[in-house]
């Protein structure tokens, strides 16, 4: 079933995009604006694009969780579609598998979530949870279902991996939002203010990426096994499809830290010049993090299938 993979890796990214808002308001939003006179820095309640932001990803992970039950229901009856599925499947689904016990967790975190949202509670409380229910996917891979002689690492493994993904690929979005709020401003020290959020974010990402691929290199070890399923099986090429996605990220982050962020820094320091000379190097760096954005997505797409796939270790 296609949408089985698609509903799974829109949940996915939407519970990536909640927990990396709040890891970018806190990590690295907060610590900069501390600097500044900026209403920027993190508050009790969120507000204005920040507030719409983390409602669309709160509201996309609690629909595409529904539907992610249903899809699964479907898959297991054989039913066409989710309107065809009977009452005594999803009771099934929901009481007798490991996935129905998570997916309830999940949906009664979510729902606490947009209950503190709408209460305006402090941020590190819903990031905590947020992060919470980002890790819980870990339980619902092929990890989760994988029994070895390694105990909990390939699991724990795949944790670091899903919360690794909220600090750099789930930061792109509220980074990109950023920028282009702040694309026309002729205020210096607005400028120099998005500067350094830049130079945070990319000082955070290159710790991420690390993180990243280990994680990634332990997961395709115990879930892989070997270089030539990689390259046999359906999920191994699932998976080079996913490394290449990657890399392709990794060279526009790159882009950015060795060329476009200096640039900006540059004509940021710059107290009298034409209006172009901060829009130019702040274009090329939004077009570079939208590109690198539009990949995360492809890559999290890929993990839907992934997931979907039977591995060559099971």
């Amino acid at each position: 079933m296609l949408w089985l993979p698609v509903a799974r890796a829109i949940h996915i990214a939407a519970s990536i995009l909640l927990a990396g808002l709040f890891a970018f308001r806190l990590v690295v939003l907060a610590p900069v604006a501390s600097r500044y006179d900026r209403v920027d820095r993190c508050q009790p309640r969120f507000k204005g694009m920040w507030g719409c932001l983390a409602l669309v990803a709160w509201l996309t992970a609690v629909i595409s969780a529904i539907l992610w039950l249903g899809f699964v229901a479907a898959s297991i009856s054989g039913a066409a579609t989710l309107f065809a599925v009977d009452g005594e499947t999803f009771r099934t689904v929901l009481l007798q598998t490991q996935f129905g016990h998570l997916w309830a967790c999940r949906l009664v975190g979510c729902l606490l979530i947009g209950i503190l949202l709408f209460r305006g509670s402090p941020e590190l409380i819903i990031a905590v949870l947020s992060f919470a229910i980002l890790a819980s996917l870990a339980a619902a891979g092929h990890s989760g279902a994988m029994v070895t002689n390694a105990g909990l690492l390939p699991i724990a493994g795949d944790i670091g991996h899903l919360i690794a993904s909220a600090l750099w690929p789930g930061g792109l979005v509220p980074l990109l939002v950023l920028l282009v709020s702040q694309y026309r401003t002729t205020d210096q020290t607005t400028r120099v203010f998005v500067v350094d959020v830049v130079r945070r974010f990319s000082s955070l990402s290159l710790m991420v990426v690390g993180l990243l691929a280990g994680t990634g290199l332990l997961n395709s070890y115990f879930i892989v096994g070997s270089w030539g399923a990689l390259f046999a099986t359906d999920y191994g090429r699932w998976l080079l499809l996913k490394i290449a996605l990657f890399l392709l990220m990794l060279g526009f982050g790159a882009l950015n830290l060795l060329v476009l962020k200096p640039q900006l820094a540059r004509a940021a320091l710059v107290q009298t010049q034409t209006p172009g000379a901060v829009m130019t190097p702040m274009s090329s760096l939004i077009r570079s993090v939208t590109c690198e954005t539009f990949l995360a997505a492809g890559v999290i797409l890929v993990v839907g299938f992934l997931g979907a796939t039977p591995p060559p270790m099971h």
